[in-house]
């Protein structure tokens, strides 16, 4: 049998602009090959893609097939096999409902593989043909012309294992040529390479530059307009880096043009923003080039705009609108609904996207309870590793003849809901940080209480049929209060716990699988083991912390006292057997690094329940252990004010509705959240990146920074408390939000569905390949040095390959197998960047229409 494929070419098309004044305007896309573009008098640039992939659909598998299957659920390529005689690889076979899958290897289209640009090590590096200025034809107007240098930066935008730990990418080459004269305007420049075919453009100011960086969702009418410009070009044959320094300065000139008629709206000179010789930390700038300002926020006119600057052509466009961040919220919440677990996404509400019920025992799938705590394993803050304690848990009659038997192993029917994090299918306690945030969004925020998602349970209160979250057939709440969309998501997020939670209130850590990733598997029809980790402590106090916030905003603000006054008594009952199984005499020791974890939730935790409910058992433990003003003699080891910092707010709330408090602590906690939010460095301060003072963490901080906003969450939690803001705190929220939407180095979205160029490759294991999810958010910029099997798997993709020789905020490498660029996590930067969106939708005219 020969199985049928179809060609993924890979090539993005131009973006569409109807109006005239635009139809010659290159712009580039983050697969086109090609694309030419202009840099002062004398240099061009060309953006080349290659090696692409033929990518075969999945078969359905039949009774008649031939199948020869090797499954090993603890490796990565543990589902390979043959097809009637051809080699790929196999989804599980325990789904009751569907068929199990099989996909054939990908195939790379040999005559896309540019040998031009073959990258070797050492001496050899230097010879790369393309690096080589003398290799290059280059004719203006039909005359010879010559290049004097060349710089260029290659990443992988795209990364594909084609055999058993074997690994190709598709990769961007930006090539910057300087030429021994200049160009004049409207001459006609052909270029001409190593195993590139000639490429022409006619030189105009209207040609897309990628040193220009604009938002690529828009701006604010009333509010900060600002675009970075400048650009780190990599290295050329000899080791030496290129970029925009000597060609920008702050004479040159920038013109905002209206694509509705090109009229010139508003001009202006540049203004240095941050210069390289400025460092962001260690001595090190992370821009790697000077970058420049063009400030444009006086501009009061709705519609749409290209940036042009003199000497480096347009920008991508972008719009000036009175809520341009409406969309971005939307599917920001709305991407939650994708990411759930034991739900099937189907129209209307898929919205273009389907995917069959995944994580449900109805459906074949047996979760495994174990007795691993997941606060012992690194997945939670302990350091052994959770596949190989989870590997060593008995299980019962599986299928895979290599896993024991055990007469004593235990399912857990009940252990489904919940959301996938990082691309994966685990379901963790941390996550419970989502459903406080998404609660205290209702509370804080009113407009978003008509934020419609498009979910199942749009528009119906708990009790309805289409409501799939309930625990239990009688969790009905009070039958008839409509609850907001975003509270029926959190209380999908949080189903799973409520329905596994022990008659004593005790709370298990959640649900892993025995390997994150195996080629082929799916999240409805697996080829891992599953399991699920056993009660503790430290879940339950996560449990408590949101189950309590949830509740409370469910009856005070949405109005079901029913539904409400569960979930707080479910809450409360987690919290105290959480206490006395942490105080008990019989408990077994743990490391004081363990201890200082479980303090900090206790403390945090119990402040809530007490605001929810009036526990006072819950109010001494958080007035005796608080880090603001502790009480008792000798407070808990590791609470500090910056981990759990929301929660701390509640015992603020606790006092304003009327229960006991300190006032001492109430004042204290006021006021360091107001220090915190009043800070005046604005996260959009030098390209939206850090300075110096205030933001002085490493590396593994910048992916939950430009991605993130992260500092648009303090600026919310003041307002939780004040309910207003200065024009500063909200201009720093607005200036957060640029980076991640396209205004950074590589001039990409990183998040899906909300740019001229999304992130091209984000970490996604379920359906690999298929259209990303609308609104998933990439990490973007690499967190921290690359591991070595990120180094492996993108061997040759690089260029310059070593990491280090690059700037960090251009380490934007778009392959989801770097998963530090592509990741993305359910509690970190999608929380985030969710809480980021409320916060600048605020001030918004209507901001959920």
């Amino acid at each position: 049998m020969r199985i049928s494929r179809r060609a993924v070419l890979l090539q993005g098309t131009a973006l569409a602009v109807s109006v005239p004044f635009l139809n010659q305007m290159a712009l580039a896309e983050p697969e086109t090959d090609g694309v030419v573009g202009f840099v002062g008098e004398d240099i061009v640039q060309l953006t080349v893609i290659d090696t692409l992939f033929e990518i075969s659909p999945v078969i359905p598998v039949t009774q008649r097939d031939d199948r020869a299957w090797y499954p090993d659920p603890t490796d990565s390529f543990g589902s390979l096999g043959q097809l009637n005689g051809v080699e790929g690889y196999f989804s599980g076979f325990a789904n009751t409902t569907l068929p199990q899958g099989f996909t054939e290897w990908p195939r790379v289209i040999s005559d896309t593989r540019r040998s031009g640009f073959q990258m070797t090590t050492g001496a050899f590096l230097k010879h790369i043909p393309v690096d080589q200025p003398d290799q290059w034809r280059v004719t203006i107007d039909g005359s010879p012309a010559y290049v004097v240098s060349l710089y260029r930066k290659s990443v992988p935008i795209r990364t594909r294992a084609v055999a058993k730990r074997k690994w190709e990418s598709t990769k961007r080459h930006n090539l910057t040529l300087t030429l021994d004269r200049a160009i004049p305007e409207g001459a006609v420049v052909v270029l001409e390479g190593p195993s590139v075919p000639a490429v022409s453009q006619r030189k105009s100011p209207e040609v897309f530059n990628e040193a220009l960086h604009v938002c690529h969702a828009g701006y604010p009418l009333n509010g900060p307009k600002k675009a970075y410009i400048g650009a780190w070009w990599g290295h050329n044959n000899v080791g030496q880096p290129g970029s925009t320094d000597a060609i920008l300065s702050q004479n040159t000139e920038w013109a905002v043009l209206s694509t509705a008629d090109g009229a010139t709206v508003r001009t202006g000179r540049l203004t240095l923003a941050k210069p390289a010789s400025e460092p962001h930390r260690n001595g090190q700038n992370f821009n790697g080039c000077d970058i420049y300002e063009a400030d444009f926020s006086d501009l009061d006119e709705d519609g749409e705009f290209i940036l042009q600057v003199d000497g480096f052509g347009r920008s991508f466009p972008f719009r000036v609108s009175a809520a341009p961040y409406v969309e971005t919220l939307r599917l920001a919440a709305r991407w939650y609904f994708h990411q759930r677990s034991g739900c099937e996404i189907a129209e209307p509400f898929g919205e273009g996207r389907t995917r069959p019920r995944n994580g449900h025992p109805e459906d074949g799938l047996t979760v495994w309870q174990t007795d691993i705590r997941l606060g012992s394993t690194g997945e939670g803050y302990g350091k052994a590793g959770a596949s190989g304690l989870l590997s060593e848990q008995p299980v019962g009659v599986t299928g895979f003849d290599s896993i024991p038997v055990s007469a004593r192993a235990q399912d857990n029917p009940d252990a489904w809901g919940g959301w996938h994090d990082a691309g994966d299918w685990d379901r963790r306690i941390q996550h419970m940080d989502v459903v406080y945030h998404m609660a205290n969004i209702i509370e804080a925020f009113d407009y978003t209480r008509a934020l419609h998602l498009n979910l199942p349970e749009s528009g119906k209160p708990f009790a309805h049929p289409d409501v799939k979250a309930r625990k239990d057939a009688t969790d009905r709440g009070d039958g008839m209060t409509v609850l907001p969309d975003l509270i029926h998501e959190a209380l999908w997020g949080i189903s799973l716990w409520r329905r596994t939670q022990g008659e004593d209130g005790a709370i298990i850590g959640g649900v892993e699988y025995s390997n994150p990733g195996i080629f082929g598997s799916v999240s409805w029809n697996p080829v891992q083991l599953t399991y699920a980790y056993a009660p503790e402590d430290w879940a339950a106090f996560n449990f408590a912390l949101s189950a309590a916030k949830l509740g409370h905003v469910i009856k005070q603000v949405c109005g079901d006292s029913a539904l409400g006054d569960a979930l707080i008594q479910e809450a409360t009952r987690a919290w105290h057997w959480a206490e006395q199984d942490f105080l008990s005499d019989t408990a077994e020791p743990r490391d004081p690094e363990a201890v200082e974890v479980i303090n900090r939730s206790r403390v945090a935790s119990a402040a809530v329940v007490y605001r929810a409910s009036g526990d006072t058992a819950a109010r001494d433990v958080f007035e005796a252990h608080n880090p603001f003003v502790p009480r008792a003699e000798s407070p808990a080891e590791g609470v500090k004010r910056g981990i759990y910092s929301h929660a701390y707010l509640e015992y603020v709330l606790a006092a304003r509705q009327g229960r006991l408090a300190d006032t001492e602590i109430v004042d204290a906690i006021e006021g360091w959240i107001g220090y915190r939010a009043r800070r005046s460095e604005r996260m959009g301060a030098d390209f939206g990146l850090h300075n110096t003072d205030t933001y002085p963490w490493g590396r593994g901080w910048l992916r939950f920074g430009p991605g993130s906003n992260w500092r648009a969450g303090e600026i919310a939690m003041f307002f939780s408390m004040d309910k207003q803001l200065s024009p500063e705190m909200s201009d720093a929220v607005t200036e957060g939000m640029w980076f991640g939407l396209g205004c950074n180095p590589s001039n990409t979205s990183f998040v899906q569905g909300l740019g001229h160029r999304d992130f091209a490759d984000p970490l996604m294991t379920d359906e690999n390949g298929k259209p990303p999810i609308p609104g998933q958010i990439s990490f973007g910029v690499a967190g921290g040095k690359l591991h070595q099997w990120e180094e492996r798997k993108t061997s040759g993709a690089i260029y310059p390959p070593n990491q280090d020789d690059w700037p960090i905020y251009a380490q934007i490498f778009e392959s989801q197998s770097i998963a530090i660029c592509s990741e993305h996590g359910v509690k970190s930067n999608a929380l985030e960047w969710l809480v980021a969106c409320a916060m600048v939708n605020a001030g918004s005219p209507e901001p959920s229409q």
